[in-house]
């Protein structure tokens, strides 16, 4: 199976979750079984596995198998592109709040020099829409950055997600009437610390200042 066909998969299998008879807790066919089901390969139905686990449909025991943790998983794909909603605002951010602080860590360790110059170029981009106060740029940036991060990590989903993202972001009717000058402040001092941290492959410290910098977006673009 092609890579491209992957997200596609993802796809099918968090629907079978939820037509078929399976209970949160319950162990899901073995790779091997899955992979018959879909016509696949196993290295294929392995790395989906993962993606989903990410997504938090599932949980990967070792030695055990792979259980069903949630039928609706951490992802609201309906509601991402419904957008134009504070509801797909909550979305969007509980999305990247899942997503993101995983991504910078796994990533730090493997940006080349071409990575780290796009990262700087999405840093710089992210001071002039603060500069310019322009909330729904500072937001389309924000998301760009880890977009690069999702793209580096050659993981097809993970890009599909940060694509549909990036995306809500361009559309979304932000709850605040501006921007805060002290928050937007403090989301491109975290940003920026982010950047060294990824910059200098400190994966555990990229992973802690994702987290500050998305309270420190949530707080922008949903003050309430």
């Amino acid at each position: 199976m092609r890579h491209t066909q992957r997200p596609i998969l993802c796809q099918k299998m968090t629907t079978m979750f939820k037509q078929a008879s399976f209970s949160v807790g319950d162990r899901l066919p073995g790779e091997r079984r899955l992979a018959t089901m879909f016509d696949t390969s196993r290295n294929t139905i392995r790395e989906v596995l993962c993606n989903l686990e990410t997504m938090g449909y599932v949980e990967i025991r070792q030695k055990s198998g792979c259980y069903l943790k949630s039928k609706e998983g951490r992802v609201n794909w309906e509601m991402l592109r419904n957008r134009h909603s504070s509801a797909a605002t909550r979305q969007l951010l509980e999305t990247l709040s899942f997503v993101a602080p995983k991504l910078a860590r796994t990533e730090s360790v493997h940006l080349s020099l071409a990575d780290i110059a796009k990262l700087e170029a999405s840093t710089a981009k992210l001071g002039e829409a603060i500069v310019n106060f322009d909330i729904s740029a500072v937001s389309c940036e924000y998301v760009s950055f880890f977009r690069i991060l999702a793209e580096v990590s050659g993981n097809d989903y993970l890009i599909l997600l940060l694509k549909e993202l990036f995306a809500a972001a361009k559309n979304l009717e932000h709850a605040g009437t501006g921007l805060s000058e002290v928050q937007a402040d403090s989301l491109f001092a975290y940003h920026v610390e982010l950047f060294n941290a990824l910059k200098a492959g400190h994966s555990r410290e990229a992973e802690q200042l994702t987290e500050q910098c998305m309270q420190a977006f949530s707080q922008l673009v949903l003050p309430d």
